[in-house]
């Protein structure tokens, strides 16, 4: 089923707290960012800034642009995430299983990331033991940036080596969302489109609709 996810991309504790209560009342599902100004230029809210997520219905996932991401796992459990992306570029290759087993022993789902320049036979080996793959349909980290579209041609081929559910971050627009779903995407996530909207439930209308 065609899914779209919107997320919180927040530089600061103030401009989460406006978008993550504005979002919460009206979405069943939200994307958080962390960022660490080291794996991207720009740093964002700490995990350990957040309020616990474990008090809302809502189900959250969290987008690890970070470098060593096995370190925020434990907090990500604790804090109430049911699902964890990770970057493949992040970190070390042959570290890469043993934080996919970490992932799934803390109880959430391990997802893998890739950038728009990563080629995806890099992440074959890892398939079997993901619960999830996410394109970057843009370089991350930044906001408002245009949509690289030679990312389809990554979700068709990866619709050809595995039945997993094929995800898609960044520069999503109602001018372009029909046409990623056409290429065997299951899920995007909507940014800025959403979350910067005076009405965030309306802006999601459109895309659905789109």
């Amino acid at each position: 089923m065609r899914r779209i996810i919107p997320t919180i991309f927040a530089t600061n504790k103030k401009e989460f707290n406006e978008r993550f209560f504005k979002l919460i009342k009206i979405l069943r599902e939200i994307q958080i960012d962390f960022m660490d100004g080291k794996f991207v230029k720009t740093k964002g809210i700490r995990p350990s800034a957040l309020p616990s997520l474990k008090n809302y219905s809502n189900k959250f996932e969290a987008h690890l642009m970070v470098k060593n991401p096995q370190k925020y796992i434990s907090l990500l459990k604790k804090k109430g995430f049911k699902k964890v992306i990770f970057h493949f570029e992040s970190l070390d290759k042959e570290k890469i299983p043993q934080l996919i087993e970490k992932i799934k022993q803390n109880k959430m789902q391990a997802w893998i990331a890739i950038n728009p320049q990563t080629h995806t036979k890099k992440i074959i080996d890892f398939l079997p033991n993901l619960n999830g793959i996410l394109l970057m349909g843009v370089s991350p980290g930044k906001e408002g940036q245009k949509f690289q579209p030679n990312v389809l041609e990554k979700a068709i081929q990866l619709r050809k080596l595995t039945k997993l559910p094929i995800q898609l971050d960044g520069g999503v627009t109602p001018l372009n969302i029909r046409k990623i779903f056409k290429s065997k995407v299951d899920i995007v996530n909507s940014g800025g489109f959403v979350a910067n909207a005076e009405n965030p439930k309306t802006a999601l209308e459109v895309l659905m609709k789109a």
